[in-house]
């Protein structure tokens, strides 16, 4: 009896263990070979708010007389403000393309909130924690869509406002192809050479306005310094925030600005051997100017080279 005994409950723990192994083996078989988590079934970060209050758009800051908070539908509903327009972009690799995109104007909403004229910082905010920094000179100055950007020609050039995008496509100029997403800053350029992707924050939650002064580039920095060089000697310009900002340049003294000679196309982690050195033959003066979004530009540095 005593062996009997056991034997069942040597049976009943095999039955169980078997269970067991089957639970899990169908648990595994649920979720696909690599498929993180989020994707077998458990709520990722853009799920878990299923059911709870619509995203919202806050401006906020000491650079607005009251803060404003407006759901995606009150952002539709505001027929005055809406606009759709086609951008043109440079990136840092660099590559040209084209953005479509539908949504609210930028400079409506900063009305709504009542930007004081002491403004000076616009920060526009993602929820991944993503952010782009402007000067209000740089959100206020015209900006324009370029039809002719792949041709290297600012022939056909409309004016385009920033918005607040829910609808847009990259790569088209067609409105027609827009699709719905998270909001998304949307600008033009003010030259052809005019890097503006990084700027393009997408799932914009916050404007931040402030009355803090922006600041300003610092100079750029030459080597060799000023002064007499050898002729074919390669002056080579930078900046401690190289990436951050371009450096425009010229030759014949005239004062740079964002349509003049670009010294550094690409960025350290993309392409760095386009940033080509100038090289000297005969006595010039090089003027150069450093401009980026979120600070005023830099002062412009002088440089007068004599060749020996």
């Amino acid at each position: 009896m005593p062996l009997m005994h056991r034997l069942l409950k040597t049976i009943g723990l095999l039955v169980v263990l078997l269970v067991a192994c089957l639970s899990l083996l169908t648990g595994c078989q649920s979720q696909k070979q690599g498929e993180p988590p989020a994707a077998a079934g458990v709520a990722g970060e853009s799920t878990r708010n299923s059911g709870s209050a619509p995203d919202m758009l806050t401006s906020t800051g000491n650079g607005v007389e009251h803060e404003t908070s407006f759901t995606l539908d009150e952002l539709k509903g505001m027929e005055d403000s809406l606009a759709g327009a086609c951008y043109s972009a440079v990136n840092n690799w660099p590559a040209k393309k084209y953005i479509a995109g539908k949504g609210v104007k930028v400079s409506s909403l900063l009305q709504k909130a009542g930007i004081k004229e002491d403004a000076q910082t616009i920060i526009f905010r993602a929820a991944d924690g993503y952010n782009a920094s402007f000067t209000r000179e740089q959100l206020e100055e015209k900006r324009f869509y370029f039809p002719n950007l792949m041709k290297d020609s600012t022939e056909g050039a409309v004016e385009v406002p920033l918005i607040l995008a829910w609808e847009y496509k990259d790569d088209t100029s067609d409105l027609n192809e827009v699709t719905s997403g998270k909001l998304r800053l949307l600008l033009g350029q003010t030259g052809l050479n005019d890097v503006t992707t990084a700027a393009f924050v997408k799932g914009v939650t916050t404007i931040e306005v402030l009355t803090d002064p922006p600041g300003r580039w610092s100079t750029v920095r030459a080597e060799p310094a000023p002064g007499k060089v050898s002729p074919g000697t390669e002056i080579v310009l930078s900046h401690p925030e190289e990436d951050l900002v371009k450096i425009y340049y010229t030759l014949d003294g005239s004062e740079p600005d964002v349509n003049s000679l670009l010294f550094n196309p690409s960025t350290s982690y993309f392409r760095p051997e386009l940033n080509k050195p100038i090289q000297v033959d005969r006595t010039v003066t090089i003027k150069a100017v450093v401009i980026g979004f979120g600070k005023h530009n830099s002062q412009v540095a002088t440089l007068k080279y004599e060749v020996e």
